[in-house]
């Protein structure tokens, strides 16, 4: 293109729909603003079609377009709002990304927790349904973590009668507590596969 063609004579042509027009407007500017918007995407197709975009903006509108500057600024302005309209897009997505990654393991938190509390209320449910004497020596044993030969000092008890106090509890609640351990092995694997 003859750098003595002034812009309003080109934006003229481009009115007019000369072909011609656009086509020496592209070969001049096209590479250089694909440089230019990759110095911002850092990514060379992301670059490509912002300056394409760009061109065929400007291919568009050429019947209302009004330049009030060079159309080398305005091509150069063009790109570069494309590019920070891009690149805050992609800001945005990211931490939209972050968030919903953050409220996803907000939520399996919550889950396991929820999981394990209910467990925990049904144990706690199942010792409350077994005899007084039962219920006790179960909770001194599994809850506040005494020895057998403990508790039977305590409650002035055998030793034997107390492991047969436990047995029973136990028989008892054998299905709750075999159901809370396999899911919290389900938890526990889970809590460990999250970590890589």
């Amino acid at each position: 293109m003859n750098s003595t063609v002034s812009d309003q004579l080109i934006l003229n042509q481009l009115k007019e729909g000369k072909s011609s027009a656009f086509e020496a407007v592209f070969r001049q500017y096209f590479k250089v603003l694909v440089v230019y918007a990759k110095n911002y995407t850092k990514d060379l197709d992301a670059a490509q079609d912002i300056a394409q975009e760009v061109f065929a903006n400007l291919y568009e509108k050429r019947n209302s377009l009004t330049i009030h500057t060079s159309l080398k600024a305005f091509l150069y302005a063009s790109v570069r709002n494309r590019c920070l309209d891009q690149l805050k897009s992609h800001q945005i997505q990211a931490r939209h990304k972050e968030m919903i990654k953050h409220t996803s393991s907000e939520i399996d938190d919550d889950t396991e927790l929820i999981y394990k509390t209910e467990l925990q209320e049904k144990i706690y449910l199942a010792i409350a349904k077994l005899p007084e004497q039962n219920q006790k020596i179960f909770r001194m044993s599994r809850l506040d973590g005494k020895s057998n030969q403990e508790i039977a000092d305590e409650l002035k008890l055998s030793k034997r009668t107390v492991e047969t106090h436990i047995s029973n509890a136990l028989k008892t609640i054998k299905s709750l507590i075999f159901i809370a351990s396999i899911v919290l092995i389900i938890i526990s694997i889970k809590t460990f596969f999250k970590k890589f």
